[in-house]
């Protein structure tokens, strides 16, 4: 039995990823913000593929 990936949840975090890096070119914000910011998404990407693969 294999689970899928919610494409509208996986979506929803990514447009809201690029939302809030969106609103950091308006107000510069430390580098660190992007990297735990980038680092919190690949580790949900990353959690997603093993919940996919089973």
């Amino acid at each position: 039995m294999t689970t899928a990936i919610d494409v509208s949840l996986m979506g929803e975090l990514i447009s809201g990823a690029k939302t809030l890096l969106g609103l950091f070119t308006e107000f510069p914000i430390n580098i660190f913000l992007y990297g735990g910011i980038a680092g919190v998404m690949f580790g949900l990407i990353r959690k997603a593929k093993r919940t996919s693969r089973g």
